[in-house]
């Protein structure tokens, strides 16, 4: 496998800098800011605070461009930035036109062509209207708090001349756990988006999902059984014919206390999306470093990709996922050489990004 060494993370000097809104100078917070190089690969990648600002481990000199994407709002991207080191550059005040994305109207069906009886349908919709209101609430904190995260996240580094995978951990102050995609996003275009030719977003059926009316019309619902006799298990495979990347699993309801307590989920339908998104920039790479290669069709083992998380309540009807993990694809490859030249399988390989509440911040 073609990945390179994870490296270890040092201390170092870092490159602080402030997202505003254009026009009135509000901070933009939860935006997702990339330093890219030139050549679009991400260097480093972090969140703005609910101040709009943000930090990053200062990188080689050079000249970059910042990247800012939101849930809802069209990305933006900076002109080329000349960073010599963190200290000479200093503060960096970035201006971001915010520009909120029309989503198409969704039209809600009968789920007619889901493979169960009415019955087991009935069950189903009698289980998940049970625990609609605490999943209604999950994310919402804004009248009790905000909350004090640990989150864990894929990063390359740049280090001795090559970009290094590692892992980074940051605690950060959030309005809910987990920024995802709006509920009509979801249902038009999946839980998969291409931010360019080699980053890509995976989202989450998380509680604002859930009891939308695009997941019902997106999604088969049944009931399985649970180990635990006080356990009972809502799952969810996407309806036939869906052509984007989706998500298949299982809600596990506490039958006693009425409440959720975990969701697990697959990703599906991920090779049509890896194969036009990723496997073009990853296939001009190797032609530019290896003559004439011949290429195998790239290989998915979707089981691999996976996630879930766990629900708590941190007040009187209010509850948050408390505790998340989520394994993405990105695609690495293989090298076979031989009499005949170079083999490269594309192989898609799981990154994890997870994180944990660890407090309620009174505001």
């Amino acid at each position: 496998m073609a990945a390179v060494p994870v490296a270890a993370q040092e201390p170092g000097p870092r490159l602080a800098g402030v997202l505003v809104s254009e026009g009135d100078g509000a901070p933009v917070d939860g935006a997702v800011v990339s330093l890219d190089g030139l050549d679009g690969v991400v260097v480093w990648e972090t969140l703005s605070n609910v101040s709009g600002a943000f930090s990053l481990p200062s990188p080689p000199p050079g000249t970059y461009r910042v990247r800012v994407s939101r849930i809802g709002y069209d990305s933006w991207t900076s002109g080329p930035i000349r960073i010599d080191s963190a200290q000479a550059t200093g503060p960096l005040r970035l201006e971001i036109p915010v520009q909120p994305i029309p989503l198409p109207e969704l039209m809600v069906t009968e789920q007619t062509d889901c493979p169960t009886t009415p019955e087991e349908r009935q069950r189903a919709f009698d289980l998940y209207e049970s625990v609609v209101p605490i999943l209604a609430s999950v994310s919402h904190t804004e009248d009790i708090g905000h909350l004090r995260m640990r989150i864990v996240r894929p990063i390359k580094e740049w280090r001795r001349g090559q970009f290094l995978y590692g892992y980074d951990t940051t605690a950060v102050v959030q309005s809910r756990s987990l920024y995802n995609a709006s509920p009509g996003y979801l249902a038009t275009h999946g839980y998969a988006e291409a931010i360019n030719d080699t980053l890509t977003t995976f989202y989450v059926p998380d509680g604002d999902a859930l009891v939308s009316p695009g997941f019902l019309a997106t999604h088969c619902l049944s009931t399985t059984e649970a180990e635990d006799e006080g356990t009972a298990g809502l799952a969810f495979e996407p309806r036939p014919g869906r052509e984007v990347v989706e998500v298949s699993g299982v809600l596990w309801i506490d039958t006693m206390a009425v409440e959720p307590r975990e969701l697990e989920f697959r990703y599906v339908s991920l090779g049509p999306f890896l194969r036009r998104h990723l496997e073009p920039a990853l296939r001009a790479d190797i032609q530019s470093r290896f003559p004439r290669p011949r290429f195998a069709r790239t290989r998915i083992l979707e089981s691999r990709f996976r996630g879930w998380l766990r629900f708590g309540m941190i007040a009187p009807d209010r509850w948050v996922i408390q505790e998340w993990k989520i394994d993405r694809p990105i695609l690495l490859y293989e090298l076979a050489t031989g009499v005949m030249g170079t083999f490269v399988t594309p192989v898609a390989f799981p990154v994890t990004t997870s994180g944990r509440v660890l407090s309620v911040v009174p505001l």
